[in-house]
């Protein structure tokens, strides 16, 4: 277990940061040049695996490509006391997640952000690269200063794209589709041929979250995410200003072709609007304000009477106060001799008159008027302290809470959380079918039938808790196991559009090719 001061190589771990499906990441000192950097560490129970090496080797390799002031710098990819790890630059501030937390950003600074992040995406992009997770977490925000973070799915591509047919292609990481799947373009989402306007879609995603303080598409599973994806519009609020709206629903379109043709393109159109972009959140320009009424109008409408009596009554009410004041104040000057003060608390308190003393007088009573100077002491109003109530205990989790739990940490790509979440709920209920197929069908992405057969089957049984398409996925994914190629596609031509639907389409390609016998070369027979 990593602790804070414990070193690594060369270098003093100093606090952990974050943690991702990719590994933990730490704040650290680099002791041979003194600085501070950041660390992003390969967890032991993944070491293991030669795909995560090969993946993290990829991302050095592709962020090492990158200089730019909007992208973290990657400084080194290193081994030692049996971790590997990348140290990278450590970038002060916070991650637009946070921004977003805390309301709907001002218009000006989603342009602002907006338009450092395609600028850094323009750099990438002119070099092949594509990124394939923007999100808020990867946007780190200080001031004015804005970073990309976390070049760890990109992938270097050819002019032509990447295809999900492409054997080099990693579109999965233990059975899921690479990116978040919030901010994932439909292409993305799908499986199909990725290209730079694949983070064009992304951005526009994270800049209608920034300024709407909500995500344009969010289902309650990864599913339902996607068929909003592929499927709905996201409208703007209709406080977002014209301009702003145009370009992230640009951003927004289905079709690639539809969108900026690329984000150098994008970064200009933000620049543009920046310079008349609002600075508060959910405003437009406010109207220009009426010119003031000249002094005097010919034939102007005389006000009700009541209006200018009211007004007539409260001159003269300044008036008598001044004169009063005036009194007293002209009084005050003229004795000589210090007034009494066991008088004042004489005064009647209904006194409304004030007469001015002739001037010979030297010892006089105090009029009503100098009673308001008078400084009684303000009585202590006594107060019973009650103690608060203690609060309520939290209610317990149940196998609902779990399971919930589970499908976030799934939107997340945080694997190996969403199976302990998925199995704790079935520890709490054994008969929750949705968590027997959610752990089914991780393990048959990830080629283990046994675990997948059991989990499914589990589900099965309870089957009359599954909705319709979990039923239906579940029974073409035991048919799948059972080799029944024929079944298994007749069950999921019931569920057309369904995005789970191609991953099972191409398991079943898998069987049939593994089914399929060697070639064999004909015999030809001597004439």
């Amino acid at each position: 277990m990593l602790q804070p001061d414990a070193p690594l190589g060369s270098y003093r771990l100093i606090a952990k940061i974050g943690a991702g499906g990719m590994g933990e990441v730490w704040k650290a000192e680099d002791t041979r040049l003194g600085r501070t950097v950041a660390i992003k560490i390969l967890p032991q129970a993944v070491a293991a695996d030669a795909q995560s090496i090969a993946r993290m080797k990829r991302e050095a390799r592709t962020a090492a490509q990158l200089y730019h002031p909007n992208i973290a710098t990657i400084h080194a990819f290193e081994e030692a006391d049996d971790r590997i790890f990348i140290v990278m630059e450590y970038v002060e501030g916070e991650p637009l997640t946070a921004l977003i937390r805390r309301g709907p950003i001002a218009e000006a600074d989603v342009c602002r952000i907006g338009r450092s992040v395609a600028d850094a995406l323009a750099e990438a992009h002119e070099k092949g690269i594509v990124h394939r997770d923007i999100k808020p977490d990867n946007i780190m925000v200080n001031g004015p200063r804005v970073k990309v973070l976390d070049f760890g799915i990109a992938k270097q591509i050819e002019p032509h794209g990447v295809s999900a047919n492409d054997p080099t292609t990693v579109l999965t990481q233990q059975g899921m589709i690479i990116g978040t799947v919030f901010y994932m373009s439909p292409e993305q989402a799908l499986g199909k041929q990725l290209d730079r306007r694949s983070d064009i879609f992304s951005l526009g995603a994270v800049m209608y979250e920034a300024v709407s303080g909500r995500r344009p598409f969010h289902g309650d599973t990864a599913t339902d995410t996607i068929t909003r994806i592929v499927r709905d519009e996201a409208p703007l609020p209709q406080s977002v200003s014209h301009g702003l709206a145009s370009i992230i629903s640009r951003c927004l379109r289905k079709e690639r072709a539809d969108r900026f043709a690329s984000a150098r393109e994008l970064a200009s159109a933000l620049e543009a609007q920046l310079a008349v972009a609002p600075t508060a959140p959910f405003t437009k320009p406010a109207a220009p304000s009426s010119p003031a009424a000249p002094t005097v109008i010919t034939g102007a409408h005389p006000q009700p009477t009541s209006h200018k009596w009211m007004w007539v009554a409260l001159v003269a009410l300044l008036i008598i106060v001044a004169g009063l004041s005036a009194i007293v104040i002209s009084q005050q000057r003229k004795n000589a001799e210090p007034i009494a003060v066991p008088q004042v608390t004489s005064a009647p308190p209904t006194a409304t008159t004030v007469t001015e003393p002739p001037p010979s007088t030297t010892t006089q009573t105090v009029t009503a008027p100098l009673v308001i100077e008078e400084q009684k002491p303000t009585p202590v109003p006594t107060t019973t302290t009650v103690a608060p109530p203690a609060p309520a205990p939290p209610p317990a989790r149940t196998a609902d809470d779990d399971y919930k739990e589970g499908i976030d940490h799934l939107l997340e790509r945080q694997l190996a959380l969403a199976r302990t979440s998925f199995q704790s709920a079935i520890a709490k209920d054994p008969h929750s079918a949705r968590a027997h197929f959610r752990l089914g069908e991780m393990a048959i992405f990830e080629r283990d039938p046994v675990t997948a057969r059991s989990e499914l089957e589990a589900a099965i049984t309870d089957g009359d808790r599954l909705e319709p398409r979990e039923r239906i996925l579940t029974d073409a994914a035991l048919a799948y196991l059972d080799g029944d190629r024929a079944r298994a596609l007749e069950l999921i031509r019931e569920l057309p559009g369904d995005p789970d639907v191609m991953r099972f389409r191409q398991l079943i390609h898998e069987l049939r090719e593994s089914q399929r016998p060697p070639f064999r070369p004909r015999r030809l027979r001597p004439h």
